[in-house]
């Protein structure tokens, strides 16, 4: 038989278990991230910018919160994150341009949902930046249009 104490014990062990994995998988991705860099001084600047990212983030949620506009996120100082950024910018700049208008103000109306994943780090939308970034703007056209649907039923607000 269960007591309710029990009952209570277990759902916060498996909450606190949740939790610790959450911070190991999050440290193990900085870990990859900083490992990646070509010298000490990058791989602090790299950490650098993942702290400022996290902080932006906290930032941001808050601002949203209480109805306030966020803050501009921060600008990288590590050549890893410049890259990312400006890889990133370049994809979804070659996209935009071979997407339809309405397909453009489709997308736009989802994206206070799509940053609010991106900012709780979301595992699928982390899965989807990860797989559609190094794809052809062409393939990642026809993956949205594919798939336009089902990200509205998602993101739309």
């Amino acid at each position: 038989m269960t007591t309710k104490n029990q009952t209570n014990g277990w759902a916060a062990f498996r909450k606190q278990a949740r939790s610790h994995a959450g911070r190991l998988e999050k440290q193990a991705a900085t870990a990859k991230l900083v490992a990646m860099a070509d010298g000490p001084l990058e791989a602090l600047a790299t950490l650098s910018d993942v702290a400022a990212l996290e902080r932006h983030t906290e930032d941001a949620r808050t601002a949203r919160l209480h109805g306030r506009v966020a803050p501009p996120p921060p600008v990288p100082v590590s050549s890893l994150m410049r890259g990312f950024n400006q890889q990133l910018r370049d994809k979804c700049v070659a996209v935009a341009t071979l997407l339809r208008p309405e397909e453009i103000r489709r997308l736009a109306s989802m994206r206070a949902g799509f940053a609010d994943a991106m900012e709780t780090n979301d595992l699928g939308v982390m899965l989807l930046v990860r797989d559609l970034l190094p794809r052809e703007p062409q393939a990642i056209v026809q993956w949205i249009r594919t798939h336009l649907a089902t990200l509205e039923r998602r993101f739309a607000s």
